[in-house]
């Protein structure tokens, strides 16, 4: 009977669980497996492969937008409108660099700004705090700080999508 009641116990205890997801019936497989699976389903990567491409993000229109390309010395170059309150927003093209999950965006103008952005997956989180000389390229109501953008396609013609102030390609003359 001892026996018996033992084996019942062990039994009960390799099959139950606290894990409050497993009792829901929810897949108990890591995080980061689940990604690989569905990325793997989808035919999309879960984590940025190539920086050329176009990126979208914020929760309205119109939508934060960023170009990545390869620029005509055989460095990668970017365009980048952020919107903020009533129509404000930032602009700015220049250099990236990646260094593995950091992004270093250079603007190219008349005020020294550049970003250390990071890399989470497919989306690019700038800082929340910029550099002082930042605010040269942003209207009153706008900000760079904190903004997310997420890899939409990695082909320069679709980075060619995203848009200026006016409707123009942000990359148009970034390209090599």
């Amino acid at each position: 009977m001892k026996k018996l009641l033992a084996a019942a116990l062990l039994l009960a205890s390799c099959s139950g669980s606290d894990d409050p997801e497993r009792k829901a019936g929810g897949n108990s497989a890591a995080p980061a497996v689940q990604d690989r699976e569905q990325s793997e389903r989808s035919g999309t990567p879960s984590a940025l492969g190539t920086l050329t491409g176009l990126y979208e993000g914020g929760g309205r229109e119109p939508r934060h937008q960023m170009c990545v390309v390869k620029g005509q010395g055989g460095e990668q170059r970017f365009g980048l409108i952020v919107w903020g309150g009533s129509q404000h927003s930032c602009s700015g093209s220049g250099t990236v660099a990646r260094t593995g999950d950091r992004l270093r965006l250079a603007m190219a103008g008349d005020s020294a700004c550049t970003i250390e952005a990071s890399i989470s997956g497919k989306t690019i989180t700038l800082p929340a705090t910029v550099p002082q000389g930042c605010a040269y390229y942003c209207g009153q109501r706008a900000a760079l700080g904190g903004a997310e953008l997420t890899q939409q396609a990695t082909t320069e013609q679709a980075a060619m999508r995203a848009k200026d102030l006016v409707g123009e390609p942000l990359c148009a003359g970034e390209g090599g």
